[in-house]
């Protein structure tokens, strides 16, 4: 838990000194800085899209997302974090925080003690499910506008904070109305304008889902955000910004081909009625999930659970709590499941015992799985001013993500996951590491 974010302060501290030097485009805190003029300061974008596998690059017809790569630098791989879940992966990214300390463990995450499901759209603005301090809330305390569009958290208040510009979400929005609404704010007078943009757009992961990742379907949804990418680059160009943006291509994880017939059943020995899964006993009763996470009152029957299950099958992982993997850091204090379950990937869980799912597993593909599996890597891309032209950089992971932002704008960032290192070979030294 906290205890372990410590020695981050050795990352914290440096770092804050030293980003102000190397990329700072203002230096000025609270509304004072509202008032510099934003002509000669770096923009900072962030196009995000979900469920875009790492290897699609080299799969695709994607030439927008090429070119992005070559004026810019790209990792091999961008990491998630566990379970690779959408919300949990962009709310890791924008704090720069495990699940365990910014308190979203899945997209339906279950507090014990609120005894409530987080619900969404209800939920989005319930300041009591967010932890953490996500980029945009450090930017804007520091005197930076944002105008954050769909991403999750931004249409929370952090005790009274949050973006100048922020949107509930609007899955149906068409893609091109969403960069041409960014391009509406930097139209706007100069002391208006943001500094810091973040879109969001739900494909590739829909078409994922429904078709699978080696699917004409799933390719023809990537070479549609590919197209918005384009336009998005274009318009900064014809307003003369291009060169004085840095802007920042990325996903969430990315997507494994299921079946059918790759289904565990994992209640043939244990009484699930004497344990609770929302994942099976929630509002939509019995399903398939790459995971599940199971709480109990009475501790001899997560324990009964976890024996029944832990040798049960060759592709099913199930850790106690307290018990799991350094990389799996979900140990929330009234979030955190007794026991975790999770499938390898490629696999589905369901309950033998519970109804029949009502929804057939028809799906094609789908994610959640341990982000060390490389099918849930995903894509990573910078090009602007604060990057190296034409280079390929190692592994990043989410959590380095909070530190390249803060770093990209000029401000101090709070104690995180981050690794200094990782943000500095992804920027050429232009965020030292020390």
């Amino acid at each position: 838990m906290l205890d372990r974010l410590r020695p981050l302060a050795l990352f914290a501290a440096p770092f804050a000194a030293l980003v102000l030097a190397s990329c700072a485009a203002t230096t000025q805190t609270g509304a004072s800085a509202r008032t510099a003029s934003a002509d000669d300061e770096t923009l900072v974008v962030l196009f995000a899209v979900d469920g875009l596998r790492w290897d699609s690059l080299e799969l695709y017809d994607v030439p927008n997302m090429r070119a992005l790569a070559a004026r810019g630098m790209q990792a091999e791989h961008l990491i998630p974090v566990t379970p690779t879940s959408t919300f949990v992966q962009f709310y890791s990214m924008a704090t720069g925080l495990h699940p365990e300390d910014h308190g979203i463990i899945n997209n339906n995450t279950w507090d014990r003690e609120l005894e409530e499901r987080f619900t969404n759209p209800q939920s989005m603005r319930d300041a009591r499910w967010w932890h953490g301090e996500p980029f945009w809330i450090t930017a804007e305390r520091q005197g930076v506008r944002t105008a954050i569009q769909f991403w999750l958290g931004s249409e929370n208040q952090f005790d009274g904070d949050r973006p100048t510009r922020w949107f509930p979400y609007h899955h149906t929005m068409p893609y091109e109305d969403r960069p041409a609404a960014a391009m509406t704010w930097l139209d706007g007078p100069t002391e208006l304008r943001p500094r810091l943009i973040a879109l969001y757009f739900d494909e590739p992961d829909s078409s994922g889902h429904r078709y699978g990742p080696d699917s004409d379907g799933y390719g023809a949804a990537i070479a549609r955000v590919d197209a918005i990418l384009g336009q998005m680059i274009d318009e900064l160009d014809a307003r003369g910004l291009l060169e004085r943006t840095d802007f920042i291509f990325l996903s969430d994880h990315g997507m494994a081909e299921i079946s059918n017939e790759r289904v565990i059943t994992i209640d043939d020995h244990f009484d699930i009625d004497s344990v609770f899964i929302p994942e099976v006993h929630g509002r939509w009763g019995n399903s398939y999930q790459p995971y599940m996470n199971l709480y109990a009152d009475d501790p001899a029957a997560a324990e009964a659970a976890y024996q029944a299950m832990k040798d049960l099958h060759p592709n099913l992982r199930v850790w106690r709590r307290g018990e799991m993997p350094d990389h799996i850091r979900i140990d929330h204090p009234t979030r955190g499941p007794d026991v975790f379950i999770m499938a390898d990937a490629g696999w589905m869980l369901t309950s033998g015992r519970l109804p029949e799912p009502t929804r057939a597993l028809t799906m094609r593909g789908t994610h959640g799985y341990d982000a060390n599996d490389p099918s849930m890597h995903t894509v990573l891309i910078g090009a602007g001013p604060s990057f190296p032209a034409g280079e390929r950089t190692g592994p990043v992971r989410h959590l380095d993500m909070y530190a390249l932002v803060t770093c990209l704008l000029g401000v101090t960032p709070v104690e995180t996951e981050g690794d200094a290192d990782a943000v500095a070979r992804l920027t050429g030294g232009r965020c030292p590491a020390n």
